[in-house]
């Protein structure tokens, strides 16, 4: 045998039994964990049992929840379900909620034709006020102010 070979087979022969002497490490720190372990288990049952009882109550109220699908009541009946066949008063006389519902949209288009009024009648006055406020400033500013003012050189009937 040469001596490399030699070697060769004495470094395998120590990790061999490095690995041994790990697995024997290993087992005995299992063995004494697992010892810790019973004993733990062995302390607490050797306790005396509590003193707490729990007695079940009848309850107070009861809570009922109904889940319901959105637009549920739409649905309900099928499409294709008709009107029970039957005899029904005759449509005679006018719908009452029509003409309320008339009142109530002519009254509020006038409540917005007034407001709009209103509003336009108060941008008018500022935009004067604003126009005048220029016309005051001395001459020089009053020149290039009115100039780039567009708004006080057109008419008020077009603004």
């Amino acid at each position: 045998m040469t001596i490399a070979a030699a070697r060769l087979a004495l470094v395998a022969l120590l990790v061999a039994a490095a690995g041994a002497a790990a697995a024997q490490d290993n087992a005995a720190a299992d063995n004494a964990s697992t010892a810790d372990a019973l004993d733990r288990v062995r302390a607490a049952l050797a306790r005396p049992p509590s003193r707490l009882t729990l007695t079940e109550r009848v309850p107070d109220f009861t809570v009922h929840i109904e889940k319901r699908r959105p637009m549920q009541d739409i649905f309900d009946v099928p499409p294709w379900a008709t009107d029970p066949v039957g005899w029904q008063p005759p449509g005679i006389g006018f719908d009452l909620l029509s003409v309320v519902r008339y009142v109530a949209k002519s009254v509020a288009d006038a409540k917005r034709g007034h407001d709009e009024r209103l509003a336009r009648e108060e941008v008018q006055r500022a935009i004067a006020d604003y126009c005048a406020g220029l016309e005051a400033s001395d001459a020089a500013a009053r020149d290039w102010r009115a100039k780039t003012a567009q708004i006080c050189s057109t008419s008020p009937a077009i603004r």
